[in-house]
C-alpha cells in the first residue's frame, strides 16, 4: 500500500504553465514552445528528448524493462485567440468570476490543454526526485496539430517515431474525474441547387437560400438522433453557411450551402449517418420537386470509447482516490479528443485532467491553480502505480 504521496514542485508548475501560455501556439506555429517543452523535460530528468520534423515532443523515464508500459499525452497548439482579452497573458487571478474558489491562470491553451502537459511534465519530476525505481518505461508525449481534428501530429509520431505503450492517459480536460471516450464527429456539406434570375424578377429564379432555409427549418424540427447510456445524446448543428453567385451582381443565388456538424456513436458510421441525411432530405424532394440537393461528406473524426475493465481505468481511479479521498465519477468528454489514434495503434487509453472543458475555445479560457497540483499529484501516482517496482 502506497503510504505517502509523492512531493510536487508546485511553485515550478505554475512558473511554467504560465511561460508555455505566454507563447503564441496555433496549430502549425508549435516550434517555439515545443523547443521550451522539451528543455523542461531535459532539465526535470526525462531521458532521450527528442523534438520531430513536426515538433511533437517525446521524451522517456526509462524503467528496468525498455518497451514503454505507459504514455501520457497533451497537445501543445491552440484555436486562435478570437475575441479572447488578453489571451497570452498567463496571469493568475481569482476565480470567482469563473464560479470557482480560487486563484486560476487565464490565458488561451489553459485548459486546452497547456496546464495538463505541465502537470504532467512535473510529475516525471516528482517521480525523478522521489528517487523511485521504475521497473517499466514511462513515456511523456506533447503532440501538435491536435486542434484542425485529423490527428496529423500524433500520427506523425505513431507512423514515422514508433512510439507505442500498453495503456496511456490523455490529460484533456475532465475536471479530475476520469473519462472514459467521446461521441464520433462528421461534418457533412449540404449543397442545395436553384436557378438564377435577376433580382428584379426573382419570380424566374429559383431562390437557393430560401430552399435551403426550409431544409434548415425542417432538420431544426423534425431530424432525430440516437443516445447512448455513456456516451450520452448525439447532437447536430450547423456550423457554417455560403451562397452564391453573391452581392457583385443582382443575382438571385442559385447555390447555398451548409457544413452540418453531427455527433455520432460507435454504432453508427460516417456512411449510416449520411444515408440517414440523404434519406431525410428524400422525404423533402417527395414534396418539392424543385428541390435539388447533394450531400457530401468532409470530415470524419470517430468515436472512441475505453472499457471499464482496461488496467488503465482502476489504476487513474486508485491514483486519484490516494490523491483526493475517493476514486470519482466515471465519465465522457463532449468534444473529441486524440485518443482514437492512440486506440487504432492499439493503446488503451482513458482520460484525467485539470480543468473544464467547457472553457476550451473560450474568451474566459482558464486553469485553477489547485487543479493543476492536484492532477500533477495523480499523474505521479498514476506512473508509480503503472511503472514502479
Amino acid at each position: 500500500m502506497i503510504e505517502k504521496l509523492l512531493t510536487v514542485d508546485k511553485k515550478g508548475l505554475i512558473d511554467f504553465t504560465q511561460q508555455i501560455i505566454r507563447i503564441p501556439s496555433t496549430s502549425l506555429q508549435e516550434e517555439k514552445v515545443a523547443l521550451v517543452v522539451a528543455e523542461k523535460m531535459r532539465q526535470v530528468g526525462f531521458e532521450d528528448v527528442t523534438v520531430d520534423p513536426l515538433f511533437n515532443v517525446v521524451g522517456y523515464l526509462r524503467g528496468e524493462e525498455n518497451d514503454p508500459e505507459l504514455l501520457f499525452n497533451g497537445h501543445i497548439d491552440t484555436v486562435p485567440p478570437g475575441e479572447m482579452p488578453n489571451a497570452y497573458s498567463g496571469e493568475i487571478v481569482d476565480g470567482s468570476k469563473y464560479g470557482f474558489s480560487g486563484p486560476v491562470i487565464e490565458g488561451r491553451g489553459a485548459c486546452d490543454m497547456k496546464g495538463a502537459v505541465a502537470s504532467m511534465i512535473y510529475a516525471g519530476k516528482a517521480i525523478r526526485e522521489s528517487g523511485l525505481r521504475l521497473k517499466k518505461t514511462f513515456v511523456m508525449t506533447a503532440t501538435t496539430r491536435e486542434e484542425p481534428a485529423l490527428g496529423e501530429g500524433i500520427r506523425y509520431m505513431f507512423e514515422e517515431g514508433g512510439v507505442r505503450a500498453k495503456m496511456a492517459v490523455s490529460g484533456e480536460a475532465t475536471n479530475l474525474q476520469t473519462h472514459l471516450g467521446h461521441r464520433g464527429k462528421l461534418e457533412l456539406n449540404v449543397r442545395v441547387l436553384g436557378k438564377t434570375a435577376h433580382a428584379s424578377n426573382p419570380g424566374r429564379g429559383i431562390n437557393a437560400v430560401y430552399k435551403m432555409s426550409e431544409l434548415i427549418q425542417d432538420l431544426i424540427e423534425n431530424y432525430k438522433v440516437p443516445s447512448h447510456p455513456v456516451l450520452g445524446d448525439c447532437t447536430f448543428t450547423i456550423i457554417d453557411i455560403a451562397a452564391g453567385p453573391g452581392r457583385l451582381g443582382p443575382v438571385t443565388p442559385d447555390w447555398c450551402e451548409i457544413i452540418i456538424d453531427r455527433r455520432y456513436l460507435p454504432e453508427e458510421s460516417a456512411a449510416s449517418v449520411q444515408r440517414e441525411i440523404e434519406s431525410f432530405i428524400a422525404r423533402r424532394k417527395d414534396q418539392d420537386p424543385d428541390l435539388r440537393v447533394t450531400v457530401e461528406l468532409v470530415k470524419d473524426f470517430v468515436p472512441f470509447y475505453c472499457r471499464e475493465d482496461e488496467p488503465i481505468v482502476p489504476i487513474i481511479r486508485e491514483s486519484r482516490q490516494a490523491v483526493l479521498g475517493d476514486t470519482g465519477e466515471l465519465s465522457v468528454w463532449k468534444f473529441g479528443i486524440e485518443g482514437v489514434f492512440m486506440k487504432q495503434v492499439g493503446i488503451a487509453c482513458a482520460g484525467f485532467g485539470p480543468g473544464s472543458e467547457e472553457f476550451a475555445h473560450t474568451p474566459e479560457e482558464h486553469i485553477p491553480v489547485k487543479d493543476l497540483h492536484i492532477s500533477c499529484q495523480v499523474y505521479a501516482e498514476i506512473i508509480r502505480r503503472a511503472c514502479g517496482s
